[in-house]
């Protein structure tokens, strides 16, 4: 009996006290709730006046507050209307034409222009004019000869090359010192009025009709050159130029048996060194040409010997000139394509 009550007691005991305990913490923590409740309010009246401009007389810059209000034009999150403004706004795309120029139309883009406002360009080099184009004209080309007028009595139709290289003084003129070749057959007229004179000089059939021959014209010439117009890709040009011209004539009998290839050798030869001029009109498309222009060379007749009878009993053993046509009056149009710069 006396220990069951005892025990009773310490259980009673025992539950007095933690119900003491668990009151103890309940009473400090409602009082750490009203401490704080207190300084809330106690800070609203301070923040007001920091927005106003002061607080405990410090000025309005000075007082730190934290600030747990976000203002209305602020938003966390943008709505999708502002999604959609945003991405109306493109930036500007860089204007690389102006600062650049070239072929083609426009402003366009490289460093040398040839036509339109890419004749003006933002950058220049040392090879180039104040206006894009190159400070130099090269050019160089193949083609035909035609032979004109009384020429083409006497010579046929054949080849011709032609190169140039000179300064560039802007992109309407040029001034190129130029070198051409122009080729020439003969006619069978010719060639059988020679045949003829020869059978007189050497003997009948000394040449058994085995003749043959070529005439050439080779010159250096100043070629002073305007373009007409100046496109982007293609423009159109002329010259007027003159130079020294010299003419030959060579006529040939094979040497020895004719296989794959006729070995020759000249029988007689003819010079004439004489002024000549030049007019002609070109184009080019990129760096692409094509010309024709007209030539007169100023060659000075001379007397010789021609197929007539009374000219043929005039030969002595001191006539040499048997083709006197070599020095009448040149005219022919080359026409040429080539690459020019």
């Amino acid at each position: 009996m006396l220990t069951s009550i005892r025990c009773s007691d310490g259980a009673q005991s025992r539950s007095r006290a933690r119900f003491s305990w668990i009151a103890l913490q309940a009473v400090v923590g409602i009082a750490f709730l009203g401490s704080g409740v207190a300084g809330m309010q106690a800070q609203a009246p301070a923040q007001s006046q920091v927005q106003g401009g002061s607080a405990a007389g410090y000025p309005a810059q000075q007082a730190s507050t934290f600030n747990l209000q976000i203002p209305a034009s602020e938003q966390l999150f943008s709505t999708s209307a502002d999604e959609e403004t945003a991405a109306l706004v493109v930036p500007e795309k860089p204007d690389f034409g102006n600062a650049m120029m070239g072929v083609g139309s426009g402003n366009g883009g490289g460093q040398y222009g040839w036509g339109g406002q890419s004749w003006r360009p933002t950058y220049r080099g040392a090879n180039s004019n104040e206006d894009g184009s190159l400070k130099f004209i090269l050019y160089g080309g193949m083609g035909a000869t035609i032979p004109m007028s009384s020429t083409s009595q006497n010579l046929i139709p054949s080849f011709s090359i032609q190169g140039g290289l000179g300064p560039r003084f802007g992109r309407h003129f040029a001034l190129p010192v130029e070198f051409d070749w122009d080729e020439f057959g003969f006619t069978k007229t010719t060639l059988d009025n020679q045949i003829a004179i020869y059978d007189y000089v050497f003997g009948n059939n000394s040449v058994k009709n085995l003749l043959n021959g070529n005439s050439h014209i080779w010159s250096f010439s100043l070629q002073p050159t305007f373009t007409l117009h100046a496109g982007d890709i293609w423009t159109v040009y002329t010259m007027l130029g003159g130079g020294f011209y010299h003419k030959v004539a060579n006529f040939t009998l094979p040497d020895g048996p004719c296989y794959f290839y006729c070995a020759t050798f000249n029988l007689d030869h003819y010079t004439s060194n004489a002024p000549g001029a030049d007019a002609g009109l070109g184009m080019t498309f990129g760096r692409f040409y094509l010309e024709a222009r007209y030539v007169y060379i100023d060659n000075k007749p001379r007397t010789g010997i021609v197929n007539t009878p009374a000219s043929l009993a005039t030969i002595t053993d001191t006539t040499t000139n048997f083709y006197p046509a070599n020095s009448n009056r040149t005219q022919y149009v080359p026409v040429t394509v080539g690459f020019r710069w």
